[in-house]
């Protein structure tokens, strides 16, 4: 088990690069058995940070990710209340097994279950004084049954991924802007546009809109449209 924390641990150190740090924990936290993963940060200075300032990582479904975001669960997560108040490890199931869960709360729950998201822990990390990231860890391929030891080894293993992701991003800061381009391409992108509409509204060929939407995936080290459009936002890119 420490093997594991030594070896992202030490994986991470040698990672000088936003995008790359990110594919390396989604694979090592595949490599576990947890195939979606999701980081914000909710406190830096001492004050709250709005879901869109916060994101860093979801790989959740992206009809997830929406339902999320439409019906603004993020102010009424019972798990992320939860992890915030209790810091350690929060399983996904004993918050959905409560009785006095709230009707919007029930349907986050059940939308959950229409992707398939019902199996994971929670898990508050404390970074630079002042500030809290929160992190989910689950899979929508097989149940997870968690042991206290397991729990605490991937606290850790987030611990490390949020304290390298804030050294990367202050050594990065300004390095990884978007042309005027990639900027209007990826606001698109936000408003639910497809490529063949981007192109068709940008008059440019749909080859150069895959390789602006590469470009764009890129420099912001996501895998989603989603995750562009929230990334994009996050880093004041676009408007929310």
């Amino acid at each position: 088990m420490r093997s594991n924390i030594d070896a992202f641990i030490e994986a991470t150190l040698r990672i000088n690069d936003v995008g790359r740090l990110k594919r390396y924990f989604e694979a090592f936290i595949a490599d576990l058995g947890y195939n979606i993963v999701n980081y914000h940060v909710l406190v830096e200075g001492f004050k709250s940070v709005p879901l869109h300032k916060g994101f860093r990582l979801s790989t959740f479904p992206e009809g997830y990710i929406r339902y999320f975001i439409d019906h603004k669960c993020f102010e009424f997560d019972p798990i992320m209340d939860e992890a915030r108040k209790r810091g350690g490890p929060i399983l996904w199931s004993d918050i959905a097994a409560r009785p006095n869960l709230t009707a919007e709360q029930q349907a986050m729950f059940a939308a959950a279950r229409e992707y398939n998201v019902t199996t994971g822990a929670a898990f508050s990390i404390y970074g630079r004084p002042g500030e809290v990231a929160y992190f989910c860890l689950g899979s929508t391929e097989r149940e997870v049954e968690f042991t206290r030891a397991q729990l605490l080894e991937l606290q850790a293993i987030c611990q490390q991924m949020h304290l390298r992701f804030h050294e990367l991003t202050r050594d990065e800061n300004g390095k990884r802007k978007l042309s005027k381009r990639e900027t209007e391409v990826l606001e698109l992108i936000a408003q639910g546009k497809s490529n063949p509409v981007i192109s068709a509204m940008l008059g440019v060929s749909p080859n150069t809109v895959d390789t602006l939407v590469r470009r764009c995936f890129d420099k912001l080290g996501v895998t989603s449209r989603v995750e562009a459009a929230l990334a994009g936002v996050a880093m004041g890119i676009i408007l929310p």
